[in-house]
């Protein structure tokens, strides 16, 4: 597999990033990325793999992180590339918010335009997932210094989790797991499992209920057809009902006219009145007309008193008044006059009207002729007095005669209205009669006894019996939902069986699955043992690090020896031949350049055994589909010698279709490798890289 382009839209530091130019194309072997720290060398392979695997390759970040520029903005990524002799690309493309779309297309053979492969997934497509393309395609800064200073348990845990070399013993936990699971199954089965002979005993028991039920019933359907029998020699209850309302509105009327008539009769005898004359209301209404006459008549009177005794009340206040007006002019003479008694015995006063001389004679004069007044005009009063009392007692008589007549009016007229409803339900009770009379003539024959005691001993008897037929009737409709509702059981009870012998089978099959995951742990633990796995595997890494090595230390190292059969506590132990004293030494004892290189070494060789291990001595050999590699700063710990030496390892190397290398150190001048440089421009934070290809042809 090789990459051929790469193109970024607004990711991370790169607002626009084509490489390389125009028609080129990365080629094949080393490809060196250089440029000075947080330029963005990093960023191009990290591109690559949010191409390839998408964002949750990196732990603790999401699509939106990877975003710099804008916050509308959308981010885009396209890389092409070669696989099996056909060229893709992959396109990625994202916001800061909503999901990422992610697209893959193929250019089929003699064509010019690409075209989209619909619904593939990633992982099956390059047969590699994501952890593993972390361990096997790309190294991280940092990773080969971590991996060469390894303690011999941390590598040893590494190696077992990277290779799955626990793989026997996950296997048979899985299966002690499913053995688990399926007996839990198993034994909730059990829990819901019924004898069928004893559901069979139920069906049994209802049906014999249901036989019992069925005489019941045709016993009961017996008796509501005799009773629909005596129903219907009944008159109906709309007969049975008109004639209890012709019976009752007769009572009722007939009641009410003797009410009235009795009621007339008294009061006919509080009048003049006969009843023997009494024909029509001509005759009230004359009697009434009569009274009304002599009221008039005596209110007239009344008023002629009421008038006389107002003009004669009149008069007394009038001969009050001068009375009144005499005392008060004796009173006023009495307090204004002054008399003198002259020499000669002459006793005068001056008038005080008219200014003249009073004597005293002339003034007992006036007052005894005013007394006179006084007298006469008191007499009066008393004869008015008398009049007036006269009047009164004549008009209590008239008012007396007054209330007597207008009491004979009302008497008349409660008379009058007595005798229309004496005569009304007098009218009523005979029509009530009649219509007793017709409806009997036609129905006779239908009602045995048609007197009111008689049809309601009819309808109190024909209740009886309907309300029998009704409780009849009720009791068949349960027997019935009762039959019903057991054929029903019974028709669930036969499902109960079907479902007991489906669980039946269901428990068996359980069974078989144990009796399977028994065998199968069995074969797993007969299989192959752990330390064969570990054996084997172990000799590979040491034979293909070792490819490395000798070259990566200028021939002073080989012949890793690797023992992974310690324990978790005592970890991998690692050794090396010294070839300058034939003797193995721990690899912690070498230098700080010498365990670098180490770690480079066993660290290609990890992943370009991871591209190729098989699962099984059977699995088919193939290529592996991701062959390149992506080393992120794996030189900076080295001399300039050691680094060279590596380099042109790598450039010679054919265990990599491809590999993007970053390095910020000096390149060696005799090292003649493709290059990516990258740039960046410190106003913006925009960064910028071209692809330059050797002066030297390699």
């Amino acid at each position: 597999m090789l990459i051929t382009k790469l193109n970024f839209t607004n990711f991370m530091g790169y607002k626009q990033l084509n490489l390389p130019k125009g028609k080129d194309e990365f080629p094949g072997g080393l490809i060196l990325i250089s440029g000075r720290n947080s330029f963005g060398k990093s960023t191009i392979l990290e591109g690559i793999l949010f191409a390839f695997f998408g964002p949750r390759i990196f732990k603790g970040r999401n699509a939106a992180s990877f975003i710099t520029y804008g916050t509308q903005e959308k981010a885009k990524i396209y890389v092409y590339f070669t696989l099996d002799k056909r060229k893709y690309y992959i396109y990625r493309k994202w916001g800061r918010t909503g999901s990422i779309t992610t697209k893959l297309f193929e250019l089929p053979e003699n064509r010019k335009i690409y075209q989209e492969i619909k619904q593939f997934n990633v992982e099956k497509f390059f047969e590699l997932s994501s952890e593993q393309a972390m361990s096997t395609v790309f190294v991280r800064q940092g990773e080969v210094e971590e991996l060469a200073n390894k303690r011999g348990a941390e590598l040893r845990e590494m190696l077992i989790n990277l290779f799955r070399l626990n793989i026997i013993d996950d296997a048979l936990s899985f299966l002690d797991n499913e053995l688990k699971g399926k007996k839990y199954e198993k034994e909730n089965l059990e829990k819901s499992r019924v004898p069928i002979e004893r559901i069979k005993e139920d069906i049994t028991h209802i049906e014999k209920e249901n036989n019992q039920l069925r005489k019941i019933i045709a016993d009961q359907e017996n008796k509501i057809e005799n009773y629909n029998k005596k129903v219907k020699d009944f008159p109906s209850n709309e007969l049975i009902s008109k004639l209890e309302n012709l019976h009752r509105n007769q009572k009722s009327t007939k009641d009410k006219f003797l009410s009235y008539e009795n009621d007339f009769k008294a009061k006919i005898k509080k009048t003049d009145l006969r009843l023997e004359d009494l024909d029509s209301q001509d005759t009230i209404n004359k009697e009434i007309e009569t009274l009304t006459k002599n009221k008039f008549k005596v209110e007239r009177e009344k008023d002629e008193i009421d008038k006389k005794r107002e003009v004669t009340v009149k008069g007394l206040g009038k001969t009050k008044g001068r009375i009144e007006d005499v005392k008060k002019s004796i009173n006023k003479m009495e307090k204004s006059l002054q008399f003198t008694k002259l020499k000669e015995g002459k006793e005068i006063a001056q008038c005080p009207t008219c200014q003249n001389e009073l004597t005293k004679e002339h003034y007992n004069e006036i007052i005894q002729k005013f007394t006179e007044d006084i007298n006469i005009n008191q007499n009066k009063i008393n004869s008015i007095s008398q009049l007036l009392t006269d009047f009164d007692k004549e008009i209590k008589l008239i008012q007396i005669k007054l209330d007597k007549i207008k009491e004979n009016i009302t008497i008349h007229q409660g008379l009058k209205e007595d005798f229309e409803n004496y005569k009304k339900y007098e009218s009523e009770l005979g029509k009530f009669d009649d219509d007793l009379k017709i409806f009997l003539s036609k129905y006779r024959a239908q009602i045995k006894d048609s007197s009111l005691e008689g049809i309601r001993k009819i309808a109190i008897e024909k209740e009886k019996i309907t309300t029998e037929l009704k409780a009849l009737m009720n009791s068949l409709n349960e027997k019935h939902a009762k039959v019903q509702a057991n054929q029903e059981r019974i028709g669930n009870l036969q499902k109960e069986i079907k479902k007991m012998k489906d669980l039946i089978k269901k428990i068996g099959d359980y069974e078989v699955d144990i009796d399977h995951i028994n065998k199968a742990k069995e074969f797993v633990r007969r299989f192959v043992t752990e330390y064969m796995v570990v054996k084997r595997l172990v000799k590979n890494i040491a034979l293909t690090t070792d490819k490395y090595i000798k070259d990566f230390t200028s021939g002073q190292y080989s012949d890793l020896l690797l023992d992974l059969s310690g324990t978790r506590k005592t970890g991998l132990s690692l050794k090396i031949r010294d070839n300058y004293n034939g003797e193995y030494e721990s690899t912690e004892v070498l230098s700080g350049g010498d365990r670098t290189a180490l770690g480079i070494a066993l660290r290609l060789a990890i992943s370009e055994l991871m591209s190729s291990i098989r699962p099984t001595k059977d699995s088919p050999r193939r290529n592996p589909k991701v062959d390149f590699l992506l080393l992120d700063e794996p030189l900076a710990a080295l001399d300039e010698t050691r680094r060279e030496r590596i380099l042109k390892h790598l450039i010679k190397s054919k265990s990599f279709s491809q590999i993007f290398l970053i390095t910020h150190t000096t390149i060696p001048p005799d090292i003649h490798a493709h290059k990516i440089i990258v740039d960046k421009d410190v106003s913006t934070g925009i960064s910028k890289a071209r692809f330059e290809k050797p002066t030297v042809i390699i």
